[in-house]
């Protein structure tokens, strides 16, 4: 949230200032990643409808990317890394995102589709750091300098302009930026135009006659991210304005007297907004940022408090930071251990299913596994830590995240066997670059990935030889062997592969009887997140306890259409760079809401895995490929239900007795977004094959129940009858 009305104010003012593009030539440029994403991304409301990503993201990134080089401006894009504590109590303030949502789908069923998408449009269907890990892996295809920031990109930005080796010449951004030392911010750049616009902080201060400080003292009271509106200058009797928030400053002198005279104010008091203020300030004034010898320090460091724990969070260790600043990991899961909170909000379809609710009690034990994994390396404090999981339709029940092996209780906790394997310094996991190099020989691919790691240790003999190593304390080097490393690992963790000897459970067993059944699939993470929604149950063919529509057909066909449909989901289409048009279906928006919450743990177990090989020094420290290694891990990018709702309608179609060829063109006709329908159905009908194999084998392990093995042989029986 940029600074409230600041825009308005300078566009009033007439303060925004247009130059000649060609005036940025040979400028190294410093912007704030998640505000160009925010300028450059067009909205496409169907995203909230549909989950996934915008479809236009990769042509607008590209076009973005083109305009800088044609325009000879070397960008460097500087995004937000950890938040800064807050002391504000999860959910305190309504989210009126779920309202928005519902009502666009009741739109949407009586058909009113601009109604429909002016509701998701207002329901922030996609925020920029969902977008992250696709967009820094398309910087790094470009070979475009990016950065995490320890904490704001606004703090790291004016460290970077102010530095007397102008590690930036000038900054791109939103009004923020102009709270921290910097005379003159670029607020968007018009390639096609040839110009750009900009702020001059000194013109702003002259206009409204006061002084740096009082300024900072207007913007904060005027209320931005870090800290809402002063109370009494957004009531129902007062229209805000932010000529309002500088005639209480002119008034007061201070923004600190000016919150003080109302400090009697119940809506003052209740939201202790005094404290919120101070502390708002000073997180401005001596935000942590990394400093270009590698520490992250405050700004302002000589006059810098002994408690920026307070205001800012507490301290971790410069390495952490450094690996943040690299890519090599991610905030999620630190920003939970530093706030001691993991806050859950209603997903995209509002979560209205029990078993969706169901679903993140049992996901618990995967991310208290992965917080583990964070702690385990870290000072003592944070092993004992305190952390906290809430969830949107419980606000006020504390779940206990307990990360240590004597502590929790039987719902929450990950038992200590399992804890103790975790902390255990993976050298049975310590596979070196030989094995590696060999096995990729053998299989006749350069590319570690999940279908990589699985054939490496199909049988014992094999196997073998991932634990008997040379060296067993010698530290990784290569990538791929990182990359192997990590993803064996997180195979065992998840039960996919034995601990003692590294060979298949049934699971694991299911996993490469799948993968081998049609190995130039690209499946293998849709594979994997299907095998871990059949074992949570929650990949059926029975509606949810909330349902908003049904398939076409008898019982039994309906059943069928509603597994396959949920199935077909988990693939990516191939889909052209343009707003959705086709038919939607909220259930398999439901049933999307279960892979985005499973797909994003995973991710997250994966980077803390990385991130303990780094802290426990298992792996060589001092490297130029973190974000490469980063990049080669799965689950990069959220996928959207497109697949589902066309396999959804060419199912129907010949439920309504169209032959398969006219279903195919009825479809085709009705997705016009789509490349090629028929190519993705058979995409999806040959990752139905894997997936029943696996099944077959788990069924054949007794590994799963016969009914359910009997749901899958029903779906699969039919649908060779009506597949083309």
């Amino acid at each position: 949230m940029p600074i409230r009305h600041f825009d308005i104010f300078t566009a009033e003012r007439r303060l925004i200032q247009t130059s000649a593009v060609t005036q940025l030539k040979d400028t190294r440029l410093g912007i704030d990643g998640n505000y160009w994403l925010r300028k450059i991304v067009l909205k496409e409301n169907t995203v909230a409808a549909m989950g996934g990503l915008p479809l236009r993201l990769t042509a607008s990134i590209e076009k973005e990317l083109e305009g800088f080089k044609a325009s000879g401006i070397q960008p460097i894009f500087v995004f937000s890394g950890l938040s800064i504590l807050r002391k504000d109590k999860p959910f305190s303030t309504e989210d009126s995102r779920p309202s928005h949502r519902a009502a666009g789908w009741d739109f949407y069923d009586r058909g009113k589709l601009d109604l429909a998408l002016s509701n998701w449009a207002s329901s922030s269907g996609i925020h920029s750091a969902e977008l992250l890990n696709t967009v820094l892996s398309i910087l790094n295809k470009h070979h475009i300098e990016f950065i995490r920031a320890p904490y704001s990109s606004w703090a790291q930005l004016a460290y970077m302009y102010t530095h007397p080796k102008q590690l930036v010449n000038a900054v791109c951004g939103g009004s923020e930026l102009l709270m921290w030392d910097i005379d003159k911010m670029i607020t968007s750049i018009e390639f096609e135009k040839g110009n750009y616009h900009w702020v001059s902080k000194r013109t702003v201060l002259q206009d409204l006659h006061v002084s740096d400080e009082q300024f900072l003292d207007i913007c904060i009271l005027a209320g931005f991210e870090y800290c809402p509106t002063f109370p009494p200058l957004s009531t129902s009797h007062v229209s805000f304005t932010f000529n309002g928030v500088h005639d209480l400053i002119k008034q007061h002198k201070t923004g600190f007297n000016a919150v003080q005279a109302f400090s009697d104010n119940p809506t003052v008091s209740k939201t202790n907004y005094i404290d919120t203020f101070c502390r708002t300030r000073c997180a401005v004034k001596y935000h942590l940022v990394i400093h270009d010898d590698g520490e992250v320090k405050p700004l302002n460091i000589d006059n810098a408090p002994n408690d920026i724990h307070e205001f800012i969070g507490y301290r971790l260790p410069d390495e952490l930071y450094y690996y943040l600043m690299r890519g090599l990991i991610g905030p999620q899961s630190i920003n939970s251990l530093v706030s001691g909170v993991l806050i859950e909000s209603a997903p995209l379809d509002n979560g209205e299913s029990i078993e969706y609710q169901n679903f993140l009690t049992q996901l618990l034990n995967m991310r208290t596994q992965t917080l583990s994994l964070l702690t385990q390396p870290l000072h003592p404090f944070y092993k004992t830590r305190k952390i906290a999981s809430y969830f949107w339709f419980e606000p006020t029940v504390e779940q206990i995240m307990h990360h240590q092996p004597t502590e929790g209780n039987a719902t929450t906790r990950v038992d200590a066997t399992a804890l103790n394997t975790i902390y255990e310094k993976t050298s049975s996991w310590n596979v070196t670059n030989e094995f590696v190099e060999a096995e990729l020989k053998h299989q006749k691919t350069s590319v570690i990935d999940i279908q990589f790691c699985i054939h490496a240790v199909e049988n014992e003999t094999k196997a073998q030889k991932t634990i008997t190593q040379p060296h067993p304390e010698q530290p990784l080097v290569d990538k791929n062997e990182i990359v192997a490393n990590v993803l064996w690992k997180t195979l065992e963790i998840r039960d996919f592969l034995t601990s003692s000897k590294h060979i298949y459970t049934p699971w694991g067993q299911a996993l490469s009887m799948a993968l081998k059944s049609n190995s130039s699939l690209p499946t293998q993470e849709a594979l994997l997140t299907v095998l871990e929604l059949v074992r949570f149950q929650v990949l059926t063919n029975k509606e949810y306890s909330k349902t908003y529509s049904h398939p076409l057909g008898d019982e039994s066909q309906k059943k069928h259409i509603t597994l396959l449909s949920r199935a077909f989901s988990l693939l990516p289409m191939d889909l052209k760079s343009a707003p959705w048009s086709g038919p939607l279906n909220r259930d398999l928006l439901v049933f999307n809401s279960f892979v985005k919450a499973l797909n994003r743990s995973y991710r997250n177990l994966l980077e803390m895995l990385t991130l303990s090989f780094f802290l426990n020094g298992l792996v060589q420290k001092d490297r130029d490929d973190y974000y490469q290694i980063a990049d080669s891990l799965p689950y990069l990018a959220d996928v959207n239900v497109a697949l589902g709702l066309v396999c959804k309608h060419y199912l129907e179609r010949t439920v309504e007795g169209q032959s398969a060829a006219e279903a195919l063109a009825s479809t085709e006709k009705a997705f016009p977004t789509c490349h090629s329908v028929k190519s993705d159905l058979e995409k999806g009908f040959a990752f139905w094959k894997q997936l029943y194999t696996a099944i077959e084998s788990l069924d054949k392990a007794k590994s799963v129940e016969k009914s359910t093995f009997e749901m899958f042989q029903g779906a699969n029986d039919w649908l060779q009858k009506v597949k083309f």
